[in-house]
Parts: C-alpha cells; structure tokens; sequence
C-alpha cells in the first residue's frame, strides 16, 4: 500500500493541471449560491437554482472525473522524452467535454441517489440521536448568531450548561461517526461508474461488494485517508492567522482534494480494474 500512495504524489504531481478545474468549478459555484442567497425568494425559483445547480454539477463531475481517468491511464504509457509527456498531460484538458457527453446523466442519478442516502442517513441519526442523547434545546436563532463569527461562538458555547455541553459533544460525535462510516462506504462508487457501468444504482452495490472484497486494503486506504485529513483540518485553523498563510493553505488544499481522488482511482485501477483485463 505505502508504494500506491508513494505513486499517487507522483501521478498528483505530473497531473497537477487537475486542480485548475476544480478550482474554477469551485469558485463558480460560490459566486453562484451568493448570488441566488440574495434574489431567490419564491419557491419556483428555489427550485430552479436547486436544478441549475445540480446540472452543473453533475457536468462538472463528469468531466472531471473522466479527465481523472484518463491521467491514470495516461501514467501507464511510456514516453521517449519528457516533450511528449507534456503534451498528453496537457491533452487531458480537452477530455471534459467528452466526459460530459458520456457521463452527464449517470452523474445527475449519482447527485439525486447521494441526496436522497445522506437524507436517510441524516434522518436515521436525528432518530438515534433523540432517543439515546435526548434535544439540546437550541434555537434557530442561537445557532444562526453563534455561526456570525468566532467570538460568537465562543460567547455561545461558554452560555451552555454543562449537560448541553456534554449532548452537545455527544451530537457531534454521533453525526462524525454516521458520515466516515458512509464516506467509506460510497468510497468506490465514482470509479465504479466510471470504469464499470454507468448505472449509478448498480454501480453503488458493486463498489460496495468489491469494496469487502478487499477490506483490509480499503480500511487501510480509508484510515490513511482520514489521517490526512484531520492533519489538513487541523493545520487550516492557522489560516485565519495572516492572509499569505491562508493562501498557502488554500494551495495545500486543493493539491490535497487532487491526491485524495488520484488516490482513490489508482487504488481502484489497481485492484479490480487491471486484475478484470488480465483475466
């Protein structure tokens, strides 16, 4: 396994044109939702940022997902000189389209199946959740004004009682349990689609029977993966320090998003993809 993640900053590395994407998609996205906080008022028109959204970003992912693939693929071709790499890598780009064309509507059934199994998982642990650790008794408004900024949240948690803050933490814990279980689960379907069947319903049992298949390599992907991450989370509490820290670790996490999906396909491409085409 150390020698797939060891190749995988590689491949993110000669592959970094990746980030470029996801970065603007990322960036029209937010301009996006500002823009529809302050002029959706009506409920058809909710409706209508909700499917404009959704469109764009099932074009998104499809596109760059399949661009993901093609990298992989791309890093198994031997080159004579580096010229040559350079070209294909720079080639990818021009793959979006096509993964558009080919994976647009597998990608919007992704979207509505991933909203509808994090709406069941959400509502199972609100039921757990209040029948084991009991309501918090927060307001809307309380919580509304405790996001307004760091000192408000401070000023809010220090107002808790004691046994709020024990549910509090409970609460907390239970829903960071509920979704890494469901992350692990789902972590194959994106490849599963794209290398499989384009069936997102059928590619969720697959990935997740290939994903048992290979357990004790998928946890430890998935603990390596959540290492990382945590290890991202708690260096970005600094970027709030000075604004180059902030944009160094903006750099840092949009290279780490890029390795995490690189990583995923590679594992995927390795473990089940070659093994099919050898048999």
């Amino acid at each position: 396994m150390f020698k797939l993640y060891k190749n995988a900053f590689k491949l993110t590395n000669e592959g970094i044109l990746l980030a470029i994407p996801l970065i603007l998609f990322i960036w029209v996205v937010t301009i996006y939702l500002s823009f529809s906080r302050h002029f959706v008022d009506t409920m058809p028109e909710a409706i209508s940022a909700f499917v404009t959204l959704l469109c764009m970003s099932a074009a998104f992912c499809a596109g760059w997902f399949y661009m993901v693939k093609k990298s992989i693929s791309l890093s198994k071709k031997e080159f004579v000189i580096d010229e040559d790499r350079a070209k294909e890598i720079l080639e990818l780009i021009k793959k979006i389209p096509t993964g558009i064309g080919k994976y647009f509507l597998p990608f919007i059934g992704f979207s509505l199946l991933s909203i509808l199994i994090f709406a069941l998982l959400g509502g199972f642990l609100y039921k757990f959740g209040m029948h084991f650790i009991g309501s918090i008794d927060f307001t809307a408004a309380q919580i509304k004004g405790a996001m307004a900024s760091p000192q408000d949240m401070k000023t809010f948690l220090d107002s808790l009682t004691d046994t709020q803050l024990y549910k509090l933490g409970s609460w907390n814990m239970l829903f960071m349990a509920g979704t890494t279980v469901l992350s692990f689960l789902l972590m194959l379907w994106i490849p599963e689609m794209l290398y499989q069947t384009k069936n997102p319903f059928m590619a969720l049992f697959k990935s997740l029977k290939k994903l048992f298949v290979r357990f004790h390599k998928s946890i430890a992907l998935f603990i390596y993966l959540t290492f990382l991450n945590i290890v991202i989370s708690f260096a970005n509490t600094f970027a709030i320090i000075h604004p180059l820290i902030y944009m160094a670790m903006m750099i840092i996490y949009f290279y780490f998003l890029v390795y995490v999906v690189v990583l995923i396909f590679s594992y995927y491409d390795d473990e089940f993809n070659n093994k099919q085409e050898k048999e």
